[in-house]
């Protein structure tokens, strides 16, 4: 009786062990790298396929080091067994936001802006009044971040 129990017991535990496995198909695995990707701008450019578990990246991202941190995604991603990563990064992003940027501070007088990474830095002075209308239209273009260092005059 005692074997016929181990027997059962092994056999169920078997069979919750090869369902689980089975939960990271091709199917899953894209899922899942489309939930992780779809709300990021930066990889709106990437397109990807799914294949016995490996992922294969193409397309242009946005930004430094944007192609070694969507592999590190993407291998982080339950039942992936493999990335290839055939991603191009699109530094020209600072290079547009730099001119947008520059084309939205020449409105208020005093105001510098500084674009790195993505990111930008306000300087100078600004009367309160323009500010908040300034800052909406800066965010606006998405930079990751705003870092504002303008004195209010």
């Amino acid at each position: 009786m005692f074997k016929l129990k181990l027997i059962f017991a092994i056999s169920i535990l078997l069979l919750l062990m090869t369902s689980c496995n089975e939960k990271n198909t091709d199917k899953d695995i894209q899922e899942n790298v489309t939930k992780q990707l779809k709300d990021n701008k930066k990889y709106t450019g990437v397109n990807f396929t799914v294949k016995d578990k490996v992922v294969t990246l193409t397309g242009m991202c946005e930004g430094d080091n944007c192609a070694a941190d969507i592999e590190i995604i993407v291998n982080n991603i339950n039942g992936v067994e493999k990335v290839i990563n055939n991603t191009t990064s699109n530094n020209s992003t600072d290079f547009t936001l730099r001119t947008s940027v520059q084309s939205i501070i020449i409105k208020y007088p005093g105001v510098q802006a500084d674009v790195a990474d993505v990111n930008v830095v306000l300087r100078g002075n600004i009367d309160g009044v323009p500010l908040p209308n300034l800052m909406s239209n800066l965010a606006a273009l998405h930079p990751k971040k705003i870092d504002n260092q303008l004195l209010i005059k």
